[in-house]
C-alpha cells in the first residue's frame, strides 16, 4: 500500500498551513497548493489539452489543460510543475511561471469532492509533432485544440 500523499493547506494569501492528506483535502474542501501547465504550440494558436483518466477522483473523464497536480510538501511550484510534466506526459521542456489564481471551492459533479486551490499556472511551448506519452493512470487522451475547438470542450 502506498503512503498517503500529503498537501500543504494554504490561506487566500498563499501562507502555508498544516499538512493534510490529499484525499481529505478534496473531500473536505481544504484550500491547498496546486500547479497547472498550459502547453502552447510555437505560434500560440493551439493548446495541448488532456482528458483526465476515468479513474481520477477529481473530474474523471473531463478535458483539461496539459497538467494539473499538486506540489509535494516543501516542494516549490516550479519543481512540482517540471516533475509532473514528465510524470504525466513524459515531456522535458522549459516551463515559465505565468500567473497564480485562487479558486473554489468547486464541487466535482461526478465524485462530489471539492477543488479549492491556490493554483500556480505555468506555460510551456511544444512542437505539435513532439512525442507525448501520457501516463494512463493520469491521462486517457491528448489533443491539440485551437480557440474554436476549446469552446466545444467548455
Amino acid at each position: 500500500m502506498l503512503p498517503m500523499r500529503m498537501v500543504e493547506t494554504i490561506d487566500r494569501t498563499g501562507a502555508v498551513g498544516p499538512l493534510v492528506g490529499i484525499v481529505e483535502a478534496h473531500r473536505a474542501g481544504f484550500a491547498h497548493r496546486a500547479i497547472s501547465i498550459v502547453a502552447w504550440n510555437s505560434s500560440r494558436t493551439r493548446m495541448l489539452i488532456t482528458r483526465r483518466s476515468a479513474t481520477k477522483t477529481t473530474w474523471p473523464g473531463f478535458w483539461s489543460n496539459a497538467v494539473c497536480s499538486h506540489p509535494l510538501p516543501q516542494e516549490s511550484s516550479l519543481a512540482a510543475a517540471r516533475r509532473r510534466l514528465f510524470e504525466e506526459l513524459r515531456i522535458l521542456e522549459v516551463i515559465v511561471p505565468a500567473f497564480r489564481m485562487y479558486y473554489g471551492p468547486v464541487r466535482c459533479p461526478i465524485s462530489g469532492v471539492f477543488e479549492h486551490e491556490l493554483d500556480y499556472v505555468f506555460f510551456t511551448q511544444l512542437a505539435e509533432s513532439a512525442s507525448v506519452r501520457p501516463n494512463p493512470e493520469e491521462i486517457s487522451a491528448v489533443q491539440w485544440a485551437d480557440e474554436s475547438q476549446l469552446l466545444i470542450f467548455h
